[in-house]
């Protein structure tokens, strides 16, 4: 049902209907390894569906190119959004990973929230001690925020 190509799911012809159950995205991230799992979803032609679960804070994100639009299912976490890092390393063309965020704006997550990142816009999700989340995070190219 899924390929995958350079760890990114290949979307679905635009003719083709795909459905894939509540249960089926759920099990897709059901075991963490390192306080994550994230697997892809089919989804249709531009976009990057990736089904995530975290139980442990997660690192600090900088996609250059790569929008990223979150839909929580369950759980609670904080994201931080803005600001500005420092230390963090590239870890593909693209995209950055690691270091320190400072100045960032916080929201709460619960079920049901949606967040919009912009690209170029650093985050980190935190996990409370003991919590998880689980999500749904869309990602697509989109203008990155003028400076």
């Amino acid at each position: 049902m899924l390929a995958l190509t350079a760890g990114a799911a290949v979307a679905q012809p635009s003719n083709t209907a795909v459905y894939v159950s509540a249960a089926q995205v759920a099990a897709l991230s059901a075991r963490t390894k390192d306080g994550i799992a994230t697997a892809p979803v089919p989804t249709g032609p531009g976009v990057v569906l990736l089904s995530a679960h975290r139980d442990a804070d997660g690192q600090v994100e900088v996609h250059d190119r790569l929008a990223d639009e979150l839909i929580v299912q369950a759980g609670q976490a904080t994201e931080l959004i803005g600001g500005s890092v420092a230390g963090n390393k590239q870890t593909a063309p693209g995209e950055w990973r690691g270091g320190k965020i400072a100045g960032a704006r916080s929201y709460p997550l619960g079920p049901g929230d949606v967040l919009w990142i912009p690209p170029g816009t650093p985050h980190q999700t935190l996990v409370p001690k003991g919590g998880d989340i689980r999500y749904l995070a869309f990602k697509f190219a989109a203008p990155a925020p003028s400076k």
